[in-house]
């Protein structure tokens, strides 16, 4: 893993390089956010693969059964709506469902009013396997924010949130 704190650093380094660079006004502030993002998000994803390589899953595939264990009871997913939910394009939504059901983990079930549509369905197994799982990265995740005060966390949520609505925003 990088170094994170010598990486704040760096970014801000490269901001004030590409202000000189480009000039004042440039946007070099969007080096220091970004680049910290994806510094976290690389850091993040790492921990992932690590935490989630002893249960033969990768982050996505967890999300998919994750996403499946939280439903309500009797609640079905289509294929498609685990995709959206995922963020996964339809070819590799179904390479991880066809994983998944190779390890019984899920199943494919026919929707009972309309035979086109198939639906995503959690075996026992599987919701087993997504509570082991949760549990271990939520523990390595609290590990890594227990060095944040609580007040910390609360302000790094409402500030994600509002770069979240920015992007919706950038959408529309």
């Amino acid at each position: 893993m990088d170094r994170p704190a010598r990486l704040a650093a760096h970014l801000e380094e490269n901001a004030r390089a590409w202000e000189e660079i480009l000039g004042k006004g440039s946007g070099s502030t969007a080096v220091a956010v970004f680049g910290r993002m994806e510094a976290v998000s690389r850091i993040w994803v790492a921990l992932q693969s690590e935490v989630l390589r002893p249960f033969g899953l990768n982050y996505a595939e967890l999300s998919a059964i994750g996403i499946l264990r939280t439903s309500p009871p009797d609640f079905r997913r289509s294929p498609t709506e685990l995709r959206s939910l995922v963020g996964q394009t339809s070819a590799g939504m179904t390479r991880i469902l066809d994983k998944l059901e190779d390890e019984g983990w899920v199943r494919r079930s026919a929707h009972a009013e309309d035979g086109r549509r198939v639906d995503i369905v959690l075996t026992p197994r599987g919701a087993r396997l997504a509570e082991r799982s949760y549990r271990a990265l939520l523990a390595a995740e609290n590990e890594i924010l227990e060095h944040l005060p609580k007040t910390r966390r609360g302000e790094i949520t409402r500030a994600l949130d509002a770069l979240l609505e920015a992007f919706a925003g950038h959408e529309e």
